[in-house]
């Protein structure tokens, strides 16, 4: 089997390093950790496979202010300019290490929750629930959310 690769980038204090944690202790009692390498990068440039997963923290954590928002969209730009796709990861302890599953396309917790957010995510994307950025973790989706947002602000 290969080994498929993870990179965790955040603000500081945006919950990276507990993700990383977390990943690796599920993986590791699923019996897989052997085909994942799971690192915490500061950096978007330092992606060097094509093939890595790029995870991006969420800011929805509490305490979170000014400075982790411009680190966000500091990294946000060096991820599109790099035209390196992402998956923002929201959620409080499990449910953001249950969002962080899904986006590697691994069974959460349970079977029932990963295909109650699998289902929740096709739907968001259909355009058949209302917009729930906490619950999304998809970079298209916010985009399409924010892109209206902007459009109605112009009018």
């Amino acid at each position: 089997m290969t080994l498929r690769s993870v990179v965790i980038l955040g603000a500081p204090r945006s919950g990276k390093s507990w993700l990383a944690r977390a990943l690796n202790s599920t993986l590791q009692a699923s019996g897989v950790q052997n085909h994942w390498f799971i690192s915490e990068s500061p950096e978007p440039t330092l992606l060097r496979s094509p093939e890595a997963i790029t995870l991006l923290m969420g800011l929805d954590l509490p305490g979170l202010g000014p400075e982790q928002d411009d680190e966000d969209k500091r990294l946000r730009q060096a991820l599109v300019i790099a035209q390196t796709p992402f998956t923002v990861i929201y959620g409080k302890g499990v449910d953001r290490l249950s969002n962080a599953l899904l986006a590697l396309d691994l069974a959460c917790e349970t079977d029932a929750a990963w295909l109650e957010r699998k289902n929740a995510q096709f739907n968001i994307n259909r355009g058949r629930d209302v917009w729930q950025c906490n619950d999304c973790s998809d970079p298209a989706c916010e985009h399409k959310l924010f892109t209206r947002l902007l459009a109605q602000r112009a009018v």
